[in-house]
């Protein structure tokens, strides 16, 4: 408002050479832009002094550089150092030259008072306004000093006293200005307590009839305020946070808070109804403020308070009172997180509480009404999330197991002949089973590796310390049920597939999509090659729990499913055998093993879709991190990925102290930190391209599975070279009858001709040795049973975690998946493009925003989301706070704010005195297994001061630098 008046003031003065401004008061704060950029836009080279060597240290330099044009001279020096020089002060700017040549209009004196008599109209101001003990306090709240005004008048039409000047004054430093002339009510007890205490020790000495005044207005009051009036506020708003979580739990907490801390004794008489509502109307004054305060409070609950509150009065561990707890509590992030480790204990016990966790899950769900409403919502805490995601995925974990046990109970009964492609795809898929590793990774990582104690462990009741070990112990055996309930799925999935294969190789059959089918019977049913565009995705090694988990949200965000059908790899499940069936359309024993995937589409094109074009080989644009290849034929595009495939090989295995034997990447890490990005950045920017109504086509050539550690030796003597056998499958030159082989490998192995796999019965090798080429022929091929992997022939023993081209669910079931690209209104969630200054000046706030609707079919009320923004390139830059907001059907937006921080820019950004950077936000939104995510990036400039703006001497040292040096006296 100050800035707005001043800046009034100088542009009807743009046009002279010369302008002096003297700001004796310091109107302008010291990292205002508002000056920098009138000089910037008004051709103006801006000086600003409070001392004289600086001032003419920038003159000089100003007055000799040739882009100088005009000048604008900013004297900020004290009037009682203008008017009463010292020798021990540094001597404020002198320039008589410059005053001899300024006319007296381009001269302006920056007056408090006479700012306030023209924004009120009313000339009784005082003089008092431009007193520097006065103004400071006027600077720091001018729109409440104008509120507090307006209440004068309200209640006095025409006096104004000193008193009533002084009230003004006090009223709004102690940030209640709306209060001045008025009776008091709670916000403003609040307001005078917790945030004005300084400001009312200061008016002690400037206002002391208005400040005990207010003193005893805060005696008068009710508890917790009249303590404020004789108390510092520290004690005072310890006692209330602490009532304030404990009123939430308990009838009888004034008990328990002298339990607690007697020494809170004399701040425990409060009323329970007025604590609820302080409370929300405390911690609205200043959240930040609050948290810290609360965070105070949380430190001070020593060990046995906790175990007091959780475990004797709560009895938390007998009565299951998690869910309870939690909803209750708003405020406590200690209480919170202890409470959700032991319900994280449970879940993942032998005999967990099932109604306690489905009342908890329904309190911690994202739809869950009342908890917008909470503070604690708004407290960060890495512990509350890291804990909220290990139990929502341990809850989730333990649901999907209960299904597999159902499951394998019901396969025990079944016979070989009645098992089911169908069956299988059902559990693994609908059930969720083939999230179950993937989950268990995640939550080991957690687990593991992260700390789950929102304090020091010497801090805590002894039971949290051992529910933490109890979780850890826990995992370890879930993980071995786990591994042991799929390794029996794999075993009767492997029979269903020795009964059934080669009866889908040899018809039709609707109950399995063979990779080699895809073409003919997933692209051609739903393309019209003349009339419609058509993008296919095949992502080499994308078992289902990558597809489920990472990309199918991400294509269902802006696609409707068409078809989704029941897909398996051919055998064996290698790439160069089912990525290349894919694009040839057809099984190997059809066509070139060693051609090109382009020269075996084009074949396929011709032959299904009579297209007599070319396919023709396109570079991908950008970088095209994880993508090899893309191909174009006619109006359909094939986009190729190897992303899944190339991360998960050569991961070795590793012992663990405690004798686990696990992967030296866990799938987690794997998954979040690759794959996931790939998917979200390079997968993303194609998707996004992709015009409306565009056919989709998705799907797999196999997926991947944990190899065997079981070993199974193949003779030599099998194979027509050794690099002929692999961990998961192995061509031999005879059968194993034939080749006599050993009891041990006809029971641990699935053997199947070549022919009943139409694979070629012969292959051209070359012998370097010999420098000849020569025929390799092949008889069968076989498989290891579930556990079971091949060791070759004088070969070091030693699988990594992960390979494929075995019989396993892992590796076969793959994603065959028909879509089509919706209209931008179908999407869920829509936001509008980000607003926002596109320059910015040094030390200004900038302000973003963004809009958010949902779309109207939703069916939803409302949604939880979550924005995250940043902008810098370097690790030491603050990040922006994320933002959770609640958008509900009728839209909302979103508004952030953030200083850039000038530290960000490089050396040759400052010495250019600007710093260019995108503003990248990007929007999530949770619902169930769903994940929408929304980015917008947004251009902006900040101008860094150039040399001939910025003081190149800082303030703080001239008062050092402009001291006149004894000798000189």
């Amino acid at each position: 408002m100050l800035s707005s008046w001043i800046l009034e003031k100088l542009g009807a003065l743009k046009e002279e050479r010369v302008l002096l401004v003297r700001d004796s008061l310091r109107v302008f704060p010291e990292s205002d832009g508002a000056v920098h950029r009138f000089a910037n836009e008004n051709g103006f080279t801006a000086v600003i002094a409070s001392t004289n060597l600086v001032f003419r240290e920038l003159y000089e330099k100003a007055v000799l550089s040739k882009d100088t044009k005009k000048i604008l001279i900013i004297d900020r020096a004290p009037l009682r150092r203008r008017l009463h020089a010292s020798v021990m002060k540094a001597p404020p700017p002198f320039y008589p030259d410059l005053l001899s040549r300024t006319p007296e209009t381009a001269k302006i004196d920056i007056s408090l008072r006479q700012f306030l008599i023209e924004k009120t109209g009313d000339s009784s101001w005082p003089h008092d306004a431009n007193d520097p003990r006065f103004a400071r306090l006027i600077i720091g709240s001018v729109a409440g000093v104008l509120r507090a005004y307006n209440n004068l008048r309200i209640a006095h039409p025409s006096r104004f006293t000193d008193h009533d000047f002084k009230t003004i004054v006090a009223y709004s430093a102690l940030g209640v200005p709306e209060a001045a002339f008025k009776r008091q009510e709670a916000r403003t007890y609040w307001r005078i307590g917790l945030l004005g205490v300084q400001a009312l020790e200061e008016l002690e000495s400037l206002t002391p009839e208005v400040s005990h005044a207010i003193r005893d207005e805060l005696r008068n009051a009710p508890p917790p305020f009249c303590w404020f009036a004789d108390h510092p506020p520290e004690p005072v708003i310890r006692a209330f946070y602490l009532c304030t979580i404990l009123a939430q739990h308990f009838d009888h907490w004034k008990l328990l808070l002298v339990n607690i801390d007697p020494d809170l004794k004399p701040f425990s008489e409060m009323d329970a109804a007025l604590i609820r509502e302080a409370a929300s109307q405390l911690v609205a004054l200043d959240p930040a403020r609050a948290h810290e305060d609360l965070s105070e409070v949380e430190a001070s609950l020593s060990k046995d308070a906790l175990n007091l509150i959780l475990f004797d009065q709560m009895k938390i561990k007998d009565n299951y009172h998690f869910a309870e707890v939690i909803e209750n509590e708003r405020y406590s992030i200690v209480i919170r997180c202890l409470t959700l480790l032991l319900a994280l204990e449970d879940v993942l016990s032998d005999t967990p509480n099932i109604s306690a966790h489905e009342k908890l899950s329904h309190v911690l769900s994202a739809d869950y009404k009342k908890r917008e409403d909470t503070f604690i919502e708004q407290r960060p805490s890495t512990t509350w999330d890291n804990l909220k995601t290990a139990y929502g995925i341990a809850r989730s974990i333990r649901g999907i197991q209960e299904m597999l046990s159902l499951g394998m109970k019901e396969l025990k009964v079944k016979q070989t002949a009645d098992l089911s492609f169908e069956w299988f795809r059902s559990i693994w898929n609908d059930k969720r089973v083939n999230r179950l590793e993937y989950y268990l990774s995640a939550l080991e990582r957690l687990v593991f590796n992260i700390d789950f104690l929102p304090r020091s462990a010497v801090e805590l009741p002894p039971a949290h310390i051992r529910a933490a070990e109890h979780v850890k112990e826990r995992i370890v055996l879930l993980r071995d049920e786990i591994q042991s309930a799929l390794a029996g799925l794999n075993a009767r999935f492997q029979e269903m597939i020795a009964e059934q294969y080669r009866v889908w190789i040899k018809s039709e059959s609707s109950d399995v999509w063979l990779t080699k089918q895809f073409l003919q019977r997933c692209v051609k049913p739903h393309w019209d090659p003349k009339s419609e565009k058509a993008s296919v995705f095949v992502f080499d090694g994308m078992r289902y729990d990558i597809w489920d988990e990472l990309v199918r949200p991400l294509f269902e965000d802006r696609m409707e499913v068409i078809a989704d059908y029941p897909a398996a790899s051919l055998l064996p499940s290698e790439t160069h055998i089912s990525r290349k069936a894919i694009f040839a359309g057809s099984f190997p024993d059809s066509f070139d093993m060693r051609s090109g995937e382009d020269a075996l589409l084009k074949g396929a094109m011709k032959q299904i879709f009579d297209y007599d074009g070319e396919v023709e080989v396109v570079a991908p644009e950008g970088i095209g991190t994880g993508e090899t290849v893309r191909f174009r034929a006619g109006n359909m595009d094939f986009y190729i990925f190897e992303l899944c495939d190339k991360e998960l090989h050569k991961i070795p295995t590793k012992t663990l102290s405690d004798g686990r034997c696990v992967p030296g990447r866990p799938l987690a890490f794997i998954y979040q930190q690759h794959i996931k990005d790939i998917i979200d950045t390079e997968v993303l920017a194609i998707i996004r391209n992709l015009s409306p109504d565009t056919k989709v086509f998705v799907v797999a050539d196999h997926g991947f599975g944990v190899i065997g550690r079981e070993r199974i030796r193949v003779e030599g003597s099998w194979l027509n070279e050794p690099s002929d056998c692999f961990y998961q499958n192995a061509w031999v030159r005879q059968t194993l009858k034939e080749a006599g082989a050993s009891r041990k490998v006809y029971s641990n192995t699935l053997e199947f001709s070549v022919s009943d796999l139409r694979m070629p019965s012969a292959l051209e090798a070359y012998d370097r040795s010999a420098n000849r080429s020569w025929q390799k022929k092949f008889s069968s091929i076989i498989f290891p049973r579930t556990g079971y992997a091949f060791a070759r022939p004088k070969s070091h023993f030693n699988p990594d975690a992960y390979s494929h081209g075995g019989i396993s669910i892992q590796e076969m079931l793959v994603p065959m998946v028909v879509m089509r690209v919706k209209a931008p209104e179908e999407d869920r969630l829509m936001i509008g493009q980000i607003s926002g200054p596109a320059d910015i000046i040094e030390g200004e706030e900038a302000e973003f925003r963004t809009s958010v609707q949902l779309a109207k079919s939703y069916k939803k009320k409302e949604m939880r989301i979550e924005v995250n923004a940043r902008y810098h390139n370097k690790d030491s830059t603050a990040p922006i706070p994320q933002l959770i907001q609640y958008i509900s059907a009728p839209g909302g937006e979103i508004v952030f704010r953030f200083k850039p921080d000038a530290n960000d820019a490089s050396d040759e950004e400052r010495k250019a005195g600007l710093m260019e950077r995108t503003l990248r936000v990007s929007i999530v939104c949770r619902e169930d297994l769903l994940t929408i995510r929304k980015t917008r990036t947004f251009n902006f400039a900040l101008r860094l001061d150039p040399e001939k703006i910025v003081r190149r001497v800082p303030s703080h040292l001239g008062k050092i630098l402009g001291l006149t040096p004894k000798s000189m006296k």
